[in-house]
């Protein structure tokens, strides 16, 4: 009996891995047949990106699939974070997926995203959000939360500008100011 459930057990592991491959090879070929050929595949990895001159944003992520002649990256299940000249922490993040340019110059997230202005110590929640560093702007479509010292709301289509701290909503649903 115990051999018999010890190969059984055996026999699901093999099983339930085989399918994960298989997930992953659909995944390729779908995209092969597309005419996408990614030059990497990563799986649990931690990369930075960003241009000479500026601070790179660290993350680590479930996958990364690397399309170099594009100049894009997808990336699955991440976090992000990035500092100051000092060495604090000035944004930070997740997300489920997003499209990275590879340059640095912007992240297309999506699947609950939270990202944080650190300084301002500001968090926004959102659904999807374009993170456009040569701008250091935000643009949220949609539902968005955001929470702060100054308040809590809830909104649609939302934009920031990191360098001004000046944030704005098409519409405002809810939401109270604090005073102190």
């Amino acid at each position: 009996m115990r051999k018999t459930l010890f190969l059984l057990v055996i026999v699901l592991l093999i099983v339930s891995s085989c399918k994960k491959d298989e997930s992953v090879v659909e995944t390729v070929k779908d995209e092969m047949e597309k005419g996408i050929y990614p030059d990497i595949i990563l799986e649990n990895a931690e990369y930075h990106i960003g241009e000479d001159g500026s601070s790179p944003i660290y993350m680590t992520a479930g996958k990364i699939t690397f399309y170099s002649k594009d100049g894009y990256a997808l990336v699955e299940s991440m976090e992000f974070v990035s500092k100051d000249d000092e060495g604090n922490t000035s944004i930070s993040g997740s997300a489920v997926k997003g499209r990275i340019d590879t340059e640095g110059s912007s992240m297309d997230l999506s699947g609950g995203v939270v990202f944080k202005d650190e300084e301002r110590n500001m968090e926004i929640k959102a659904e999807s959000l374009v993170f456009d560093r040569s701008e250091d702007t935000i643009v949220a479509d949609g539902r968005v939360m955001v929470e702060s010292k100054e308040g809590n709301f809830i909104g649609r289509d939302f934009k920031g500008d990191l360098r001004t701290g000046v944030y704005v909503f098409s519409e405002i649903e809810e939401g109270e100011l604090n005073f102190d």
